[in-house]
């Protein structure tokens, strides 16, 4: 138990660590640096790889596949790559050991398809950690899950088109789960302190089996931090290419959206897409979105201003300009300003900024990304108190910048220098007590309740952000009154309510039409025929909306959107499979409610049958009502088997 304390504690310290360092250094390097690709996508799924990248250039499998022939990177140093991003104001790095493609950057056992298979022959991992070891510079693993190069992971003699996504079902899946844990162990074990492995597994985390590889995390290396695309128990969430707008991201108590099972099939809908002219126009426009970062490609939850307890450590990846891994023919590069203003607003809502850098073939930064790197370390040198172990505040959504704290005081970074020489806020949190320049130079200002008014020298001290620092007493109440969290799951008994509901509805419309038409033109329906209909009626309503019913309320169970209750006992144990525990219940109810409650009243009411009206209202009710009952028996099944039946 003391051992289990301590693991603890390091883990929150090496937390702690990483939300105070704010600012990081993502590397996407590998084999296609050396045709100018992006990493993996083109022999993925080349068409959205083009427009999610904007790179037009096209390469055939084999041709990928063959690269590390020609990949010898002399000009890599490990140690420039340090000292450029700790010049640049980083305080961590996240180097990708293993993408999509297959391709180790590391020895890796187990495969041949790695560096020191190629003509540079050395760890890259090793060097480059090395390197930070030197340094202190905190170091983390990007490990893909998705392996094109594993005959474990998909069938190789097929294109890596039709089979990216996995074949979980092949009996050699667990000989590919055997390799990733003998991957993850020599990450763990050869190569010194590792802050973070940073997970890719695109969609469908759970065929990778996320809790073996959490477990084999915590025991070998307790104080490493893990990020959401591997599967629930993560340490921080990574939207990408996106910074979060509508406020903080806020914790939610629900597993990642990558567990949906159906995200496999989501991708693969979207590459036929490209298919249709129309579509593929269409998903173009929503490509172009990403790469700008006007898409939440991931959403996150936020609440205007969460609690400590209830704020979500999270981290924005994002590109220089619009590719991961080096394009030589890149225009679209960011601004350095953008940069600047993007850390800001990343760190102002709590979170982490991820820029990445994509080095050349031969191993070196482009100086397009140096350039940059510079210009934000220039503005980081000067500022970066107001940045490294700052929080989010109140302060969101304002017209002049984003603010910042730090204990007592509130650093407030002016975007759009406003033109009268005044700062204006409408709702400061509590008394602001001193305002100066950055440099320490008092400023004047004025403050009626929660109004702030600041004057403003004529002109900006910055060109892209300068930085005022008022000085509060952060034990003001205004400065910890948290929203409420807002309520993301539904209520088992909400859910069954609302569902019936709908399913009645539906049943009611379309039954009541058949009725119409089938018995419109009769004058009398026996009660022999009546009896019989009923049963029929009863067990196709029942079979089909049972059938219907049960993978759906098991996918919002296991997306997070209805709550969990305690433990509910049930002797009564249905079958797992949806078409047998649809059957179960459809001849369980078409015996009961079927056959002896409706027929057994409809001999009561009317033994000698129905005019054709009555009966095609009669239908119409009772079809309603068998959709009811059948869809609140079968989601109530499933919310005690999920429940702990």
């Amino acid at each position: 138990m003391a051992q289990q304390r301590k693991q603890s504690l390091d883990t929150n310290q090496r937390m702690l660590r990483y939300q105070d360092a704010k600012f990081g250094m993502f590397i996407h390097w590998g084999v296609y640096t050396v045709a100018g690709v992006e990493a993996s996508w083109p022999i993925m799924a080349p068409d959205l790889s083009e427009a999610m990248f904007r790179n037009q250039t096209r390469i055939t499998e084999k041709e990928y596949i063959e690269l590390p022939t020609r990949f010898n990177p002399k000009d890599f140093d490990a140690d420039d790559w340090v000292r450029i991003a700790k010049e640049a104001g980083m305080r961590y790095m996240v180097f990708t050991s293993k993408h999509h493609d297959g391709f180790c950057m590391f020895d890796a056992p187990g495969t041949d398809y790695k560096i020191t298979n190629t003509a540079y022959g050395k760890d890259i991992c090793l060097e480059l950690a090395q390197a930070c070891a030197r340094s202190g510079m905190p170091l983390g693993f990007y490990y893909s899950p998705p392996d094109m190069h594993h005959p474990g992971y998909r069938d190789m003699s097929k294109p890596a088109t039709q089979n990216w996504t996995g074949e979980p079902k092949r009996k050699q899946w667990d000989q590919y789960l055997d390799t990733m844990e003998s991957h993850l162990r020599k990450l763990l074990t050869d190569y010194g302190d590792v802050s973070l492995i940073w997970f890719d597994g695109l969609a469908n985390h759970g065929k990778y089996d996320p809790v073996r590889f959490h477990n084999l995390i915590h025991e070998l290396s307790p104080n490493t931090l893990i990020n959401d695309r591997m599967g629930d128990g993560f340490d921080f969430v990574t939207p990408e290419q996106f910074i979060p707008k509508s406020g903080i991201p806020a914790r939610t108590g629900k597993p990642p959206a990558g567990l949906d099972p159906d995200g496999d099939g989501f991708f693969k809908l979207v590459c036929s897409m490209f298919n249709v002219p129309v579509l593929r126009g269409l998903i173009r426009t929503q490509m172009q979105k990403y790469s700008d970062g006007s898409l939440e490609l991931t959403p996150v939850h936020q609440e205007p201003y969460p609690s400590p307890q209830q704020f979500q450590p999270w981290e924005t990846c994002m590109t220089m300009g619009q590719s991961w891994a080096h394009n030589p023919h890149e225009t679209n590069w960011k601004t350095p300003k953008s940069l600047v203003q993007n850390l800001v607003s990343v760190v102002a809502r709590g979170g982490n900024y991820l820029l990445n850098v994509g080095p050349t073939s031969s191993g070196v930064f482009p100086p397009e990304a140096i350039e940059r790197l510079q210009y934000v370390g220039r503005w980081m040198k000067t500022y970066d108190k107001a940045i490294y172990g700052s929080t989010y505040t109140p302060l969101q959504g304002q017209s002049w910048g984003q603010a910042t704290r730090k204990d007592d005081k509130v650093y407030l970074h002016i975007f759009n220098w406003p033109a009268n020489g005044k700062l204006e806020i409408e709702s400061f949190p509590g008394q602001a007590r001193a305002v100066a320049q950055f440099t320490g130079e008092p400023v004047t200002f004025s403050q009626h309740e929660k109004r702030l008014e600041i004057l403003l020298l004529p002109q900006s001290p910055d060109p892209d952000i300068s930085v005022l620092v008022v000085d509060i007493d952060c034990a003001e109440k205004g400065w910890s009154e948290y929203s409420v969290l807002a309520v993301t799951t539904t209520a088992p008994k909400k859910y069954i309510q609302t569902q019936a509901i709908a399913s009645g509805l539906i049943n009611a419309i379309i039954n009541g039409l058949i009725a119409l038409f089938s018995y419109r033109a009769r004058t009398n329906i026996p009660f022999a025929e009546a009896s019989i209909d009923i049963l029929i009626t009863v067990f196709i309503i029942v079979f089909l909306v049972a059938w219907l019913s049960v993978g759906p309320a098991r996918k919002e169970f296991a997306k997070g959107n209805i709550t969990r209750l305690a433990s509910t006992r049930s002797s009564l144990k249905l079958p797992q499979g949806s078409t047998l525990r649809a059957l179960v219940i459809a001849t369980a109810c078409s015996f009961l409610f079927g056959g002896l409650f409706m027929d057994g009243l409809v001999y009561f009411l009317r033994p000698d049958g129905f005019s054709n009206w009555t009966y095609i209202v009669f239908k119409t009710f009772y079809t309603a009502v068998t959709a009811v009952l059948a869809s609140a028996l079968t989601i109530q099944s499933v919310v005690n088997d999920e429940n702990g039946q």
